[in-house]
C-alpha cells in the first residue's frame, strides 16, 4: 500500500458507521484503538507477539470478540505497554473504566461490533513501517476532523495560522507555554515547534481532551516530565502549578462562564474595585491570566466582541489594562468564516508586556473571507510598520482612546471605505423606458384575461 492510499485509509475511519454508539463513544474507540495500534509499532520489539493488534484480529475474524475477552486482552497488555512506555497504562483511560462499568448488554454488543469491524481496518493497511512513520501526522489530522464536527471545539485552520503570527511577531520564548480550555489541542503547534522542548501546561474539564492530548504530545515526542496536563479542579487547587510562561493561547469564541478565572481569586494581584470572585464575563478571565505570564511573555485570545464596548465596570478593566498594564497591543475583528456557527462577532486580542510603545493597533478583517496567504503578509505588515490603512487597521494612540472612554469598539477607529459606484444615467433611462413597455404589455394581458373569464 502507498503512502497516499495509506493516508485515505487511515483518514476513511471518520466516516465509518457506529450505529448504537454516541459521537463521543465512537471517537474515544478509535482514539484508544489507534493508540494502541501505535504502541505496538512502537515498541515492536518489546511487546510480545501474544499482546499485538494481529492476536485480536484473530478473535475479531472468528467472531469471538466480545466485551469479555477484550476488556481482559487489554488489562494484560495494558501492563506491558507501561512497563515498555514508562508512562501509558491503557487501563487508567477514561474510557476504558467507562467499558468497564456499567454498560448496558445492548450497548456491550454494539461496542464488540465496532470494535471488531476497526481492528480488521487496522489490520488490513499491512504497512507497518510506513504507517509508524506517519501516524503522528495521520493521527493529528483524525483529531482535527473530530473536533470539525463538534462545532463548539473546532479550530479553523485560519484561526491557527493567526495564534501563529501573533506569536511569531511577539519574539517571546517557547519556553513555557498555558493552554486554558484546550479541548482536543488544537492550538499545540502555535505554541511550539517539534524541534523545541517545550514545557506545556494546561486544564480541562474533561478526562478525554485530557488524554487526547497526552497522546498527541507522546506522538510529537515531548518528553512526559514537560507536559502537565490537569483536571480543571486540580489546576485551581495547586494553581496551575506555579507555572509562569512565555506564552498563553485562549480560545473561548462562546465566552467566560460567572465567576470564571484562571485562578482563585483569592491569589489574583489585581483585586481592583472593578473585580469580584463572582464578576462575569471575558474580562476578568483575560486578567486572571496576566498573573502566569512571565514579564517578557505574550497572550493570544478570541472572545465575543461585546467584551470591547460594554460600560460600567469592564470600561474600568479596559482602562487598567491599557493604562495600568500598558499590555494590549493589538485588537482584530475576525471574519465569520472563520468560525463554523455564525451570529455573534469575535474578536482576537493580543498582549505583551514590557511594552516599548503605549499605541494599540486595531484591524478590521471581517471583509477578508478564509484568509489567504497575502491576507497574513497584510496584517504582518501592518503589525511591524504600526501604519493606518482606510477601511483595513488604524494605529491608535491613547489619546484617541481616551476620548472614547476606553470604547475599543472598531468603528470608533476604522471608519469603513465606501466605494463610489458610477451609474450610467442613459442605460437606466432606457432599461426604465423597456419596464414601463413591459407593464403595459401586461395590463394588456390582465385585461384579456379579465374579460375572457367575464370578470
Amino acid at each position: 500500500m502507498d503512502e497516499k492510499k495509506l493516508h485515505k485509509e487511515f483518514m476513511s475511519i471518520i466516516g465509518e458507521s457506529h450505529p448504537g454508539l454516541t459521537f463521543e463513544e465512537y471517537r474515544d474507540s478509535c482514539v484508544f484503538l489507534l493508540f494502541y495500534d501505535y504502541c505496538c509499532l512502537r515498541f515492536d520489539q518489546e511487546i510480545e507477539d501474544n499482546y499485538k493488534l494481529k492476536e485480536m484480529v484473530r478473535l475479531a475474524v472468528r467472531g469471538k470478540l466480545q466485551m469479555a475477552s477484550f476488556l481482559q486482552f487489554m488489562e494484560n497488555a495494558s501492563r506491558i505497554i507501561h512497563m515498555v512506555s514508562g508512562q501509558f497504562e491503557l487501563a487508567s483511560f477514561s474510557f476504558f473504566k467507562r467499558l468497564k462499568g456499567n454498560v448496558t448488554p445492548e450497548k456491550q454488543k454494539s461496542f464488540a461490533r465496532f470494535f471488531r469491524k476497526l481492528i480488521k481496518k487496522i489490520d488490513a493497511w499491512d504497512s507497518e513501517d510506513m504507517l509508524y512513520l506517519h501516524f503522528a501526522d495521520y493521527f493529528e489530522e483524525l483529531i482535527t476532523e473530530f473536533s470539525r464536527m463538534k462545532k463548539e471545539t473546532f479550530l479553523s485552520d485560519g484561526l491557527f495560522s493567526l495564534f501563529k503570527l501573533f506569536f511569531d511577531h511577539s519574539g517571546s520564548p517557547m519556553d513555557r507555554v498555558i493552554l486554558p480550555y484546550f479541548k482536543y489541542g488544537r492550538l499545540l503547534g502555535a505554541l511550539t515547534d517539534n524541534d523545541y522542548l517545550t514545557e506545556m501546561y494546561g486544564y480541562e474539564d474533561q478526562a478525554d481532551y485530557i488524554e487526547i492530548l497526552n497522546i498527541l504530545c507522546y506522538m510529537k515526542n515531548l518528553p512526559f516530565a514537560n507536559t502537565h496536563f490537569l483536571s480543571e479542579e486540580e489546576w485551581y487547587e495547586q494553581n496551575g502549578l506555579g507555572a509562569s510562561a512565555d506564552r498563553i493561547a485562549i480560545f473561548m469564541p462562546d465566552g467566560a462562564g460567572n465567576g470564571e478565572l484562571m485562578c482563585r481569586y483569592e491569589d489574583l494581584p489585581y483585586k481592583k474595585d472593578f473585580l469580584s470572585s463572582r464578576t462575569k464575563g471575558e474580562l476578568p478571565f483575560l486578567m486572571s491570566a496576566l498573573p502566569f505570564l512571565k514579564e517578557n511573555g505574550s497572550l493570544v485570545a478570541v472572545f465575543p466582541s461585546a467584551m470591547l464596548y460594554r460600560e460600567g465596570k469592564e470600561a474600568q478593566m479596559r482602562k487598567f489594562l491599557m493604562e495600568d498594564l500598558n499590555c494590549l497591543d493589538s485588537v482584530m475583528l475576525l471574519p465569520d468564516q472563520l468560525f463554523q456557527s455564525s451570529g455573534q462577532k469575535e474578536v482576537l486580542l493580543y498582549l505583551k508586556f514590557n511594552r516599548d510603545r503605549k499605541d494599540i493597533m486595531f484591524f478590521d478583517a471581517t471583509d477578508l473571507g478564509k484568509l489567504e496567504e497575502e491576507d497574513f503578509t497584510r496584517i504582518e505588515d501592518a503589525l511591524k510598520n504600526r501604519e493606518s490603512e482606510a477601511g483595513f487597521c488604524a494605529c491608535a494612540s491613547p489619546e484617541d482612546i481616551r476620548k472614547n472612554d476606553y470604547n475599543l469598539n472598531l468603528p470608533r477607529y476604522i471608519a469603513k471605505s465606501v466605494k463610489e459606484i458610477i451609474l450610467d444615467v442613459h442605460a437606466q433611462r432606457l432599461r426604465i423606458e423597456e419596464i414601463d413597455k413591459e407593464l403595459i404589455e401586461i395590463d394588456k394581458k390582465i385585461l384579456m384575461y379579465k374579460r375572457d373569464l367575464e370578470l
